[in-house]
């Protein structure tokens, strides 16, 4: 009779089973839905193995930790953000114009966008939407909707 053995080493990401063709075939059964779902050895960790014998049985040597590192996934690098200079960001360019007065009538992102065209600063309207929004979310603009149409942005607060 053959003894039945499993030697589970989770950090390393090494399973090994020993014994009767029907116990290795039904306990793969149940483990590899559970393997595959765990990501099972892709992050290494410090940790003991867990060894489930029937009877005991003589156990491999373990990997050693030079081995387990290498297997450990490389980290993405994050990429820099750059920061335009002062003076030079979107909503730094729009509070030139709201300094300048341009905001004491209602104006639409299209007009900002032809207003800092006619300056010589490029910006689209996604730059627009996007530095009005965080602008009215600091309370350095003001905003309002007419009907359906896009937002309105002003300041008449002085």
């Amino acid at each position: 009779m053959m003894t039945n053995r499993v030697h589970i080493d989770a950090p390393a990401g090494v399973v090994e089973i020993e014994g009767e063709k029907d116990f290795v075939e039904g306990l793969l059964g149940k483990l590899f839905p559970l393997i595959e779902e765990a990501g099972f050895g892709s992050r290494p960790q410090g940790g003991a193995s867990i060894d489930t014998s029937a009877e005991p049985a003589s156990e491999a040597p373990n990997e050693s930790a030079s081995d387990v590192s290498e297997a450990a996934p490389k980290k993405r690098a994050r990429k820099a953000v750059k920061q335009p200079p002062a003076g030079q960001s979107c909503p730094s360019r729009i509070q030139v114009l709201k300094d300048e007065g341009f905001f004491k009538e209602h104006r639409s992102p299209a007009d900002i966008v032809s207003a800092l065209k006619t300056k010589g600063w490029t910006h689209n309207l996604n730059q627009v939407g996007a530095a009005t929004s965080a602008m009215f979310n600091k309370g350095t603009l003001q905003r309002t909707k007419d009907g359906k149409g896009p937002w309105q942005y002003f300041w008449d607060r002085g």
